[in-house]
């Protein structure tokens, strides 16, 4: 509001505030083929109780991970939820949404007096660093659905554009740019962002490649994220809750157990220390009184008494040396693997232990490991920032470092140096030319830094001997090594996919199919282009413009 960043705290089903709300929802399903009704959702669906009939609808932004969109519901996303009759993935995040933005623009209209400004305005998502670009666009979609931008006035046609979305470690890389941490950084030095939320950890390497009071920070090499976060201690801490209280059932009610697991939240959780309490005895109130002593198991009159080292061992440490696993991995994928800070945001980040175990881990190899104050919000403010224009009025992560080349296998009119190093690569084509198979054609080299969105053009050609013969057959080959080849048997390249484009759909192949009585040649382009989380081709006419697409590789894996 005005260049301010304003927060919602207060939600409903509490008197009290709240920085974040829980992705939750319930519906109501009065018969088995009726379609359910969202009855509640946020704090109020968290607190509810369910009944028969009630669904309770956590986690469900899980059916966008890459690995469910492609495999569908695996062993390792076993708590995706139930869907309820009628309703489809895209229909509980689309309700969901709903729900989120009819509240947001209730306070917001109780800010600025007036709705008319939120017709027209410009909404940010952020999602988690391992979507693909299938999972961003069928949260896009959700969000259209859910209302969340529409059409301002007669002839507003580009209102979809009004809605953007940003990976959290972009948007993490936003806020941090304020923190005095980064403003010790030169250009050329690097950091990492880890935003350790509540279900997913993400990982991404930036660089300095200008002044940061410009922003100009490029992302270095795929980014890493894995389903883990504060939310797996809290399902460790109630599968050791189960485990203790085995033999005493009346204490692993629906009740017990969510009293148990929200005061481990809202006290424990975070202000664990680690080794330091490794002695200390942690007391927990039993929801029912009755059975409860019973010292072989941890019952003392009426509280569940744990020591600190069984938390450590049982609920800290699994998840904890996963987000380890996941920086180190991170580290390992940075070129060079110097890294000259690394900044945890998020939820989890807040933990104590947490950030105790990042320092000793990574604290010999990395100056600087700093975390924002407030860390839990630090994406979001961060989402603000940009869509704000407060970054300079351009995007923070402006552009990509290419973690690899990316080179396509060709044949080109043979040339002097071709007849002296590689003579058995020559042959005559159908015209009688002679060309020099088994060519290389960067379309880009490892290390080069790109704008986002920017489209590498490459000029090829194609014999056709009629109209028929319209295929064209691109291999795509990557290499990990600086230096540059001429040749498909210099050096270690992969072959990473084969594009077989369709040059039908080029005027200049139309035209010299009409107007040739035997074979021709159509020149065209075909461009590359490289985000942060996908690497994609594209066919161009004459023109400049798109007449086909297709994905070579998603990064982010």
């Amino acid at each position: 509001m005005q260049g301010q960043i304003r927060q919602i705290l207060t939600w409903p089903g509490s008197h009290e505030t709240y920085r974040k709300v829980p992705t939750c929802i319930l519906y109501h399903q009065t018969s088995p083929n009726e379609e359910a009704q969202v009855v509640a959702w946020g704090l109020e669906a968290k607190s509810a109780t369910i009944r028969e009939g009630f669904y309770k609808m956590e986690w469900f932004k899980l059916f966008l991970d890459p690995n469910v969109l492609r495999d569908g519901r695996m062993s390792s996303t076993a708590r995706l939820p139930d869907l309820p009759f009628g309703k489809e993935p895209i229909d509980i995040i689309v309700d969901y949404l709903t729900c989120l933005w009819r509240y947001a623009k209730e306070r917001i209209t109780e800010e600025i007096g007036s709705i008319a400004d939120l017709e027209a305005a410009d909404v940010l998502l952020t999602v988690p660093a391992q979507w693909d670009a299938a999972g961003c666009q069928i949260m896009r979609e959700a969000a259209i659905k859910a209302g969340m931008v529409q059409s301002a006035r007669a002839g507003d046609k580009a209102w979809r554009d009004r809605l953007r979305i940003i990976t959290e470690p972009e948007a993490a890389a936003i806020h941090s740019s304020t923190l005095s941490t980064l403003h010790r950084l030169r250009a050329s030095q690097s950091f990492i962002i880890c935003d350790a939320g509540g279900g997913t950890v993400d990982c991404a390497s930036y660089k300095l490649i200008g002044q940061l009071s410009q922003l100009e920070i490029a992302e270095m090499c795929s980014r890493t994220g894995v389903n883990a976060g504060s939310l797996f201690l809290d399902l460790r801490f109630e599968a050791l809750v189960k485990n203790l209280l085995q033999h005493h059932p009346v204490h692993l009610d629906p009740p017990s157990l969510l009293a148990f697991r929200h005061a481990f939240s809202e006290t424990d959780k975070l202000a664990y220390l680690g080794v330091p309490d490794d002695d200390t005895s942690f007391r927990f109130n039993c929801f029912n009184i009755e059975d409860g002593h019973d010292p072989t198991c941890g019952l003392e009159y009426g509280e569940l008494v744990i020591p600190g080292h069984v938390l450590r061992r049982d609920v800290f440490d699994p998840v904890v040396d996963q987000v380890l696993a996941l920086i180190q991995q991170q580290l390992d994928k940075t070129p060079g693997k110097k890294v000259n800070a690394l900044i945890l945001v998020g939820g989890f980040a807040a933990s104590a232990y947490l950030f105790a175990r990042v320092q000793e881990h990574f604290g010999p190899s990395i100056n600087v490991i700093a975390r924002p104050q407030d860390c839990d919000v630090a994406t979001l403010q961060g989402a603000a920032r940009y869509g704000l224009g407060l970054v300079g009025g351009k995007a923070a992560v402006s552009s990509v470092i290419s973690p690899r080349s990316y080179i396509m296998k060709v044949k080109l009119p043979a040339e002097e140096v071709d007849r002296y190093q590689r003579p058995g690569f020559i042959t005559l084509n159908d015209a009688g030319i002679e060309v020099c198979e088994n060519r290389l054609s960067y379309l880009v080299a490892k290390g080069a830094v790109l704008r986002k969105g920017q489209r590498l053009r490459s000029r090829f050609c194609k014999y056709s001997r009629g109209p028929t013969d319209s295929l064209f057959t691109a291999i795509l080959y990557v290499s990990d090594s600086d230096e540059i080849y001429r040749y498909t048997d210099q050096g270690e390249t992969y072959e990473l996919c084969r594009w077989t484009v369709d040059l039908s759909t080029l005027p200049a192949f139309y035209y010299n199919s009409q107007h040739s009585t035997g074979g021709f040649y159509t020149e065209f382009d075909l461009g590359l282009i490289l985000d942060s989380a996908e690497v994609l081709g594209v066919l161009l006419n004459d023109d400049g413009e798109e007449c086909g697409r297709a994905t070579f590789e998603y990064i982010g894996q």
